[in-house]
């Protein structure tokens, strides 16, 4: 387990890793739970979860009370018009009387001219409040996806984390623009129409209404059948998504090991297991809708013969029945647009369930009520008797204790998975001890101000993680309003200021999407430059040499031992220069320190750690011993050999105005 792997899915401050508000978990979830690429689809949401989307309305009641102020008005106007065109045809042309057949007409297109002045009006205001709740609701989900834990990242899929955050949002947003007001607007219609239309005719009102029950029927039956039909949709689009971006992240990777074609046909068979939930979607919808405009057709037809036989027989008139058709076109078409609607409101449903699902996350790491700030740090970190578990029963620390004294470097040694990086993640509550405690300057980490506490930790990780900004920006990522002054010195601790003023554009360089246009090394060095930027009394170096060379490993050991001075510093280490630097070697196995000393002291005893060195080390010693030999000024006539300046100039360890030599 490594504390990089959340560190990538969430934001980094300085070196580390924050939150808005700083709050982390170790991923108790609420109705949701992580959201794997194989989870199977619920039952694809609740009106409760569609009336909580409706809450991001409320902030915007204003232009919500405008818009359907100016639809109501609009309607009423609207409903006029057939009344002016039934005396048009009734009594200005039926008895040719032209001052009432002029007065209807210009009346008629007076309403228009106004409903449509009104109109603007409401289309103003529906597209103001949608898109002022579509972007509280966008900043919700980015909130949210802040607030979770490493715990739910580290078994959540990615790609379905970003489906609800895009595709899923997008469902919702359109929801709450088009699809509340379609329903609004549809009832609203309905209502205000069929009043009008009883004063024109009430024997064909009868009539028009009779086939609205079924149309209503129809689209509850589409609705109930769509519904777990699109929160299998979703899931399938989820992890193809997934599977997008694994590839687009890992494209080296692909085309290294010539796998495009079998990543291909991986991605075919994803896109083909959705187009079959689609086309199951696709079959419903096929059957239901045109039901519902069947019924709306047959209802239109049986009032046109009717219409027919009561003009025949004298009960009304033929502008009546013109002015019923308007009328029964505003009848069916809300009719048939709720029928259609609950079936988005379906896949509103399944979006809006997936989405709180992950907003219901309950973060268990948290400030307490009434924790303090931690002020003036000086340091000294204490492990007194921690246990630590992931899963309940299985621990990953067991008995841990330790004493980190101000301005001391700790080495954590150990195999693959023995605790190490669990052990640096509980100084800055990534995660909480199960039990006993861990302590900054006399204090329990539990007990303080989680923004505070990180603020005084900076984490150079095992994979150096830099955003597709410019190198300024991500230097300055813990303190964005640090001025270029100390950026650079920053980059200048950090070996990195030489590289990046030979870049294009120095410091404003974008580096592209995880920093690929730069190297391992320069990466690292940047990622070291932002840790050190925030001046943190404890440092956190999660094997920050392993990505690099042993001759750029060297020149960023020279600056380390200049950042480490005066700072607490745990090193995970693989690399024998951090671990002889060290105050402190702790060697780590199975989460319980086996074996602790200085490298001289531990090198001497047939214990793990001299088994270690022989193993990792030993090969590391034997090439910097016969590097050093080999470029020592005084081997090689007092000067720094023609090699050696190559390298320390492309590493990057020499400043502008600086001489190369040791």
């Amino acid at each position: 387990m490594s504390i990089t792997r959340g560190v990538g899915n969430q934001m980094m401050r300085g070196g580390g890793a924050t939150t808005p508000g700083g709050n982390y978990s170790t991923g108790t979830t609420g109705a949701g739970g992580p959201v794997g690429r194989n989870a199977v689809a619920g039952s694809g949401g609740t009106w409760k979860d569609v009336w909580r989307a409706l809450g991001f309305l409320r902030a915007h009641r204003r232009s919500v009370v405008i818009s359907y102020i100016a639809w109501t008005v609009a309607n009423f106007l609207d409903l006029m018009i057939p009344l002016q065109v039934r005396d048009a045809i009734d009594i200005g042309i039926g008895t040719k009387d032209t001052h009432v057949l002029t007065v209807a007409v210009i009346s008629a297109m007076g309403l228009y001219v106004a409903k449509s002045a009104i109109n603007w009006v409401y289309i103003w205001g529906f597209h103001a409040f949608e898109a002022d709740a579509a972007r509280d609701l966008r900043n919700a989900v980015y909130r949210g996806l802040q607030r979770l834990s490493f715990g739910y990242l580290d078994r959540a899929d990615t790609g379905q984390l970003i489906a609800r955050a895009t595709s899923d949002v997008e469902a919702v947003q359109n929801f709450l623009g088009h699809g509340m007001t379609g329903f609004i607007g549809a009832a609203g219609t309905y209502v205000i129409t069929l009043s009008f239309a009883a004063t024109v005719s009430w024997e064909l009102t009868l009539l028009a209404v009779a086939t609205v029950p079924p149309m209503l029927w129809a689209g509850l039956v589409l609705s109930k059948k769509t519904r777990p039909q699109h929160a299998r949709v979703q899931q399938e689009y989820g992890s193809l998504t997934g599977r997008l971006q694994e590839n687009i992240s890992g494209v080296r990777v692909v085309k290294a090991f010539a796998q495009e074609q079998s990543e291909e046909r991986k991605y075919a068979q994803g896109a083909e297991a959705l187009q079959a939930r689609s086309l199951e979607l696709a079959r419903t919808q096929a059957i239901w809708n045109p039901l519902l405009i069947g019924l709306g057709g047959l209802g239109a037809i049986m009032v046109i013969v009717a219409g027919g036989y009561l003009v025949a027989w004298g009960l009304v008139t033929v502008g009546t029945v013109v002015a019923f058709q308007y009328y029964l076109n505003k009848l069916y078409g809300p009719a048939r647009r709720i029928g259609f609607l609950l079936g988005q409101l379906a896949r509103t449903q399944a979006s809006a369930r997936r989405i709180f699902e992950m907003l219901d996350v309950s973060p268990d790491v948290i400030s307490r009520p009434g924790a303090r700030p931690l002020e003036d740090v000086r340091g000294e970190v204490v492990f007194e008797n921690v246990t630590f578990e992931f899963q309940k029963g299985v621990p990953v620390l067991s008995n841990i204790s330790l004493t980190a004294k101000p301005g001391q470097v700790i080495a954590l040694v150990g195999g693959t998975g023995s605790g190490k990086s669990a052990l640096t993640g509980l100084i800055p509550r990534f995660y909480d001890a199960t039990s006993g405690r861990v302590l900054v300057d006399g204090r329990d980490v539990r007990d303080v101000d989680l923004g505070s506490l990180r603020r005084h930790i900076a984490i150079v990780p095992q994979e150096a993680i830099l955003f597709s900004r410019s190198l300024r920006e991500n230097i300055a990522f813990g303190k964005p309003e640090s001025d270029i002054s100390l950026v650079q010195f920053a980059a200048e601790r950090a070996q990195a200021h030489r590289y990046i003023t030979r870049l294009p554009k120095g410091y404003q360089t974008s580096v592209g999407d995880r920093g690929v246009t730069l190297s391992g090394g320069q990466r690292q060095r940047a990622s070291l430059a932002r840790a050190l930027l925030v001046e943190p009394s404890i440092l956190i170096l999660d094997d920050a040499t392993s990505s690099v060379d042993m001759e750029t490993e060297h020149l960023i050991e020279q600056a380390l031992g200049e950042v480490m001075s005066g700072r607490t510093t745990f090193v995970i280490a693989h690399r024998l220069s951090s671990v002889k630097r060290a105050d402190e070697v702790l060697v780590i196995d199975s989460g319980q320190i086996v074996e602790r000393g200085r490298h001289e002291d531990l090198i001497l005893k047939d214990g793990p750690y001299r088994r270690i060195y022989d193993v990792q080390m030993r090969d590391q010693e034997e090439f910097i011993t016969a590097n050093v030999r080999a470029t020592d000024p005084v081997e090689v006539g007092g000067r720094v050999p023609v090699a050696s300046e190559k390298m320390l100039d492309g590493a990057s360890a020499v400043l502008p105005g600086q001489e190369v030599s040791r």
